[in-house]
């Protein structure tokens, strides 16, 4: 059995790409105006043409089980998958399981086996990263784990200090990234209630992790540029701290690039070619210029002068 890795260079080199076909179809209903759907539309027929059309650019699809989750969904979502592995792309289920045992066991249970897809998204709040990439693996699907998000909320989030369990443990981090915070209750034995704990970031344990346990991708967002009407909180240093502790082999699923304004350059400073899934959604599904296929190959070039431009560097 390949694993998602494999899938997704075997796409890359066929189409010469590191786009991802992003699918998140807001119905008419939702209210989205000229970011969704028009009244009447027949979502499985515009998913498939959508397909059909930005698939010679692309290496993957991700479609946003949130957008997909009607009565009719689940066999649309099958239908789509085979579609997209018929024209030769890696499967995403944007899904951000967030569970523990056997709850999230059924959630990668289905995606495979009742929607055929290569891997999922995991939103590891319960902290079993390790369970969530044994679950995926044992299906035959790759677990894509959350890292870095680019909204403002998460700015909080990645900056939450994780208490660090052993001498040993303290020891695998690079002294720089450690730092010390007094408990008022001790977080385990080996270290007094009252004395200082050492501590890393969570965006960076779950990098360390990640590598670890097996996990496949890592989300990442897009850092906005210097010039960005909508800047975000991700430093360039901080990708670099991802790509230290996850490894130089780890692939990286970055959204933002496109509608949200996030900077596809930053990345490719510090992970391979093609080890970066660029998902774009809106500017495909409704270009503002042009078509569905002219939009895709304008995003396929970009990406390939950032990545290639990167690799000759």
């Amino acid at each position: 059995m390949r694993t998602f890795a494999e899938k997704w260079f075997e796409a890359v080199k066929r189409n010469d790409s590191v786009l991802c076909l992003g699918l998140d179809p807001a119905e008419f209903e939702m209210g989205r105006g000229d970011k969704g759907l028009p009244q009447g539309t027949n979502k499985l027929a515009w998913s498939l043409d959508y397909i059909d059309a930005g698939a010679p650019d692309c290496a993957a699809v991700k479609f946003n089980k949130k957008y997909l989750d009607g009565p009719a969904d689940n066999y649309a979502l099958n239908t789509i998958s085979i579609r997209a592995h018929t024209r030769g792309l890696a499967v995403i289920e944007d899904n951000k399981l967030a569970d523990i045992a056997d709850s999230n066991d059924a959630g990668v249970y289905n995606a495979a086996h009742h929607r055929d897809v290569d891997a999922v998204t995991f939103a590891q709040y319960a902290g079993n990263l390790k369970q969530c990439a044994d679950q995926a693996h044992a299906h035959d699907i790759g677990a894509i784990a959350m890292c870095i998000m680019s909204n403002p909320e998460f700015e909080q989030e990645k900056l939450k200090a994780v208490p660090l369990r052993s001498r040993e443990e303290a020891q695998t981090y690079r002294p720089e990234d450690v730092f010390h915070v007094v408990y008022k209750t001790s977080p385990a034995a080996w270290i007094p209630a009252g004395e200082p704990w050492p501590n890393v970031f969570q965006y960076i344990h779950v990098a360390q992790n990640a590598r670890e346990c097996g996990i496949d991708a890592l989300v990442i967002g897009a850092p906005s540029g210097k010039d960005s009407p909508k800047p975000n909180h991700i430093k360039d240093e901080e990708i670099a701290a991802v790509r230290h502790y996850a490894g130089p082999d780890m692939l990286i699923l970055l959204p933002g690039v496109g509608a949200q304004g996030g900077e596809a350059s930053a990345i490719w400073r510090h992970f391979a070619h093609d080890h970066v899934i660029v998902p774009i959604s809106r500017d495909l599904m409704f270009p503002k210029k042009g078509t569905i296929a002219e939009a895709a190959n304008r995003y396929k070039c970009m990406l390939n002068t950032l990545r290639y431009n990167q690799l000759r560097n």
